[in-house]
C-alpha cells in the first residue's frame, strides 16, 4: 500500500505515488493507494484543516507538531513550548486564540486520528507500506508507521520524498527504528526494485539511493529518464475525494510533470534555493508526449485545474506544447513556474494556452539584490511581468524576500519608494525573510557568504534526539550575522509600504485608454488626464520596456517635450525608470484595471484582453 498523509493539499493528488502505483504494478505486485490526509480532513472539518495549513504558518511547521507526540515517545505530548518558541516569536500574527485551540485540539486527538487509521485497514494484507513524506507530512507519516510496525512486525516501512533526500533520510533511519529503508532521491527505480525484492523476502541493500538500516550510506540514486515514465494513476485520489463531505471545499485539479531538475540552476544556482538538491539536471519530456500526457488526465478525471509540478518552465515548450495548448479544445487553468523575465510574446502564448497562474520567482522588484540571488532578473523586469500578466489575465503567485548576505539599506529604500505606484498590481503574498534551505549555495558554504545557521525553533518541538539530530533532519535554516540582526530596522518602510499594497490592491486600480490615464490607486489622487502628445506617445510605446534611446530615437518629433513628460509621468506613478529603460505602469485596454484575482481569471476566460504581443 501507499500512503498519503495529513497534511498533503486537498485540491491535489500525490504525483509520486500516482507513478509509483503503476511501477510497482508493472513489477508485478497488486497496489492500493489510501489518502489518510482526506480522512483527516473530515476528522477535523474543512475550516480547522484549512487554519491549520495556511502558508502564513508554514514556517511555524505547525503540521508537524500536531503529529510529532504520536510518532515519538521521547517528547512531551503536553508542551506548550511550541507556542512561546515558534509561534509567538516568529509568528505573532498567527498568535491567536482560534488557532491556538484548533492546534491543541489537533494535537490532542492526533494519536486517536492514528489508531482509527490503523483499525480503518485490513494491515496484514499487505507485505510492503510506502510513505510519500513532502511538507509537512514527516511526523504523521511516522506515527502510522510507527503503529503498523507495533501491530505487524514483518510488514516493510519505506519512506520516501523530499523530506528524505541525502542527510535527512539518513537520520530519519537512525531515529526511528521502525523504518526499515528510506529512498533518499528520485525513487523510481529504486521502488520498483524494492517491491521485486519484498515477496521472496530478499534483502533491500545495494539498491541505488536506498538506504537500509545497518548498512553504509548507498550509491546514488539512478537518474530517472521522464519520457518513458508511465502516466499517473490518480483514480484512488479522486474516488476518496468524491466520497469525502469535507473535501467539497476544496476543487480537486489533476498534477502533472513535465521536467525535472532546474535548467537555470544548472548554470547559476540561485543562492537560497534548496530544489533539486539531488537532482539538479534538468530533464524534460517531449513535447508530444507533455500534450498527450495532460489531455489524458484532465479527460480522464473530468476536471479543468491543473497543477504542473515543475521547478521551471521548458523554454523549449514555447515552439510547440505551449501553441497546440492554445489551438486545443481543452479550455484549461494551468498553474506552472517559470523565471520572471519572460518576454511579451511568452506570456501572450501562456495566456493563450490557459496558463493561468505562474510562480514567476520574482522574490523582489530590486536589481542589486536580484544580483545576490543570481537570479538573473532585473527589477524592471520583474515590473514589466507584473504588468504583462495583469493585462494577459495571468495571476502572479509570489513572495518578496529579504535578508540576503550583503544587502545594504539602499535596496530596500529604493523598493519603498516605487511600491506605491504599483498598487495596482499583484502584490506578493507575504514579505518574508529568506533562508538557507538545504541544498542551497548558502547552506552548503555559509561561510562564503558570513553568515552562520540556525535550524528552525520548530524543530526542537518536532524530533526527539539531541540538537545535531534535529539539525540533520531539518531543510530550512535562518541566517546570521551581524547585518542581518539588524534587518527589521533598514527594511521596516519597505514592509510597510508592502502591507499597504495588499491591503489596498482590491481598491485600486489604473489603466490607459485612448490617451488618457484613470487613476483610481489608493493613495494617490483620483485622475482621469488626457495626455499631451509627448506623453501619450510616451505611455504608448512603453507598454513593455524600452531603452531611453530608442524613445528619443522613434519619437524625435516630440524630443524637446519628452524628458519634461517623462518626468511628470515619473512623478505621477505613471512610468519607471531604471538603468537607462523605461516601462510605461497603467494597463492597456481593453482588459482589467488591475491585477485581477483567479476567480476573475475564471470569469474573464474567452474575453477579449490586451495580450503583451498586440
Amino acid at each position: 500500500m501507499l500512503v498519503s498523509m495529513p497534511f498533503s493539499s486537498p485540491h491535489y493528488p500525490n504525483l509520486a505515488l500516482g507513478l509509483l502505483k503503476p511501477l510497482a504494478e508493472q513489477a508485478g505486485a497488486v497496489c492500493d493507494v489510501r489518502y489518510f490526509s482526506l480522512d483527516y480532513l473530515d476528522a477535523l472539518g474543512a475550516d480547522p484543516y484549512a487554519s491549520l495549513t495556511e502558508p502564513s504558518i508554514y514556517m511555524a511547521q505547525a503540521g508537524e507538531w500536531v503529529f510529532a507526540a504520536a510518532a515519538d515517545s521521547r517528547l512531551d505530548p503536553d508542551s506548550a513550548g511550541f507556542f512561546t518558541d515558534v509561534l509567538l516569536r516568529d509568528h505573532p500574527d498567527a498568535y491567536r486564540p482560534v488557532l491556538l485551540l484548533a492546534l491543541i485540539a489537533a494535537r490532542q486527538g492526533a494519536a486517536d486520528f492514528i489508531e482509527r487509521c490503523l483499525d480503518s485497514v485490513d494491515w496484514g494484507r499487505y507485505a510492503l507500506v510506502g510513505f510519500t513524506t513532502s511538507f509537512q507530512q514527516t511526523m504523521a507519516s511516522l506515527a502510522l508507521a510507527r503503529g503498523i510496525k507495533g501491530r505487524h512486525p514483518s510488514i516493510t516501512i519505506v519512506l520516501g520524498g523530499a523530506n528524505c533526500q541525502d542527510a535527512m533520510g539518513l537520520e530519519l533511519l537512525a531515529q526511528y527504528p521502525f523504518i526499515d529503508a528510506v529512498c533518499l532521491g528520485e525513487g523510481e527505480h529504486a521502488f520498483a526494485e524494492i517491491v521485486r525484492r519484498t515477496p521472496a523476502d530478499t534483502a533491500l541493500d545495494g539498491i541505488p539511493g536506498v538506504a537500509t538500516r545497518g548498512q553504509p550510506a548507498p550509491a546514488a540514486a539512478d537518474r530517472t529518464d521522464v519520457e518513458v515514465l508511465p502516466y499517473p494513476d490518480f483514480a484512488a485520489f479522486f474516488a476518496q475525494h468524491a466520497a469525502s463531505p469535507a473535501a467539497a471545499a476544496f476543487p480537486p485539479a489533476v498534477v502533472f510533470e513535465t521536467a525535472r531538475g532546474c535548467w537555470w540552476g544548472a548554470k547559476h544556482h540561485c543562492t537560497f534555493c534548496g530544489l533539486n538538491g539531488t537532482s539538479m539536471a534538468f530533464r524534460s519530456k517531449s513535447q508530444d508526449r507533455a500534450y498527450d500526457e495532460l489531455a489524458y488526465l484532465v479527460t480522464r478525471h473530468g476536471v479543468a485545474d491543473v497543477a504542473n509540478a515543475d521547478n521551471i518552465l521548458d523554454m523549449a515548450y514555447f515552439q510547440k506544447f505551449l501553441p497546440r495548448l492554445a489551438a486545443s479544445p481543452l479550455n484549461l487553468l494551468i498553474y506552472y513556474e517559470a523565471k520572471a523575465n519572460l518576454r511579451p510574446e511568452q506570456i501572450d502564448i501562456l495566456a493563450r494556452a490557459g496558463v493561468r497562474k505562474i510562480q514567476a520567482g520574482i522574490e523582489t522588484l530590486d536589481t542589486t539584490l536580484l544580483k545576490l540571488m543570481r537570479k538573473g532578473s532585473t527589477g524592471l523586469q520583474n515590473v514589466q511581468t507584473l504588468k504583462l500578466a495583469a493585462e494577459a489575465g495571468i495571476y502572479i503567485e509570489w513572495l518578496a524576500l529579504c535578508g540576503f548576505p550583503g544587502e545594504t539599506a539602499a535596496e530596500y529604500d529604493r523598493i519603498a519608494a516605487i511600491l506605491p505606484a504599483l498598487r495596482h498590481r499583484q502584490p506578493p503574498a507575504a514579505f518574508l525573510r529568506a533562508r538557507a534551505d538545504r541544498f542551497s549555495p548558502y547552506f552548503d558554504r555559509p561561510a562564503e557568504f558570513g553568515v552562520t545557521l540556525e535550524p528552525l525553533p520548530a524543530y526542537r518541538h518536532i524530533y526527539g534526539g539531541d540538537a545535531d539530530a534535529q539539525a540533520r533532519l531539518g531543510y530550512h535554516f535562518a541566517m546570521r550575522s551581524p547585518a542581518l540582526d539588524e534587518i527589521s530596522t533598514y527594511t521596516a518602510d519597505t514592509a510597510r509600504e508592502y502591507v499597504h499594497w495588499r491591503d489596498h490592491q482590491a481598491v485600486s486600480a489604473l489603466w490607459f485608454e485612448q490617451d488618457t490615464v484613470h487613476d483610481r490607486r489608493w493613495g494617490w489622487e483620483a485622475a482621469d488626464e488626457a495626455l499631451a502628445p509627448a506623453a501619450a506617445a510616451l505611455l504608448n510605446m512603453a507598454w513593455h520596456i524600452v531603452p531611453w534611446v530608442q524613445v528619443v530615437h522613434d519619437l524625435g518629433e516630440h524630443h524637446h517635450a519628452l524628458e519634461q513628460a517623462a518626468a511628470e509621468l515619473e512623478r505621477r506613478g505613471w512610468l519607471l525608470r531604471e538603468g537607462g529603460q523605461v516601462l510605461a505602469l497603467p494597463l492597456r485596454q481593453p482588459g482589467f484595471c488591475a491585477a485581477p484575482g483567479i476567480t476573475e481569471i475564471r470569469e474573464a476566460i474567452g474575453r477579449p484582453l490586451t495580450l503583451a504581443a498586440e
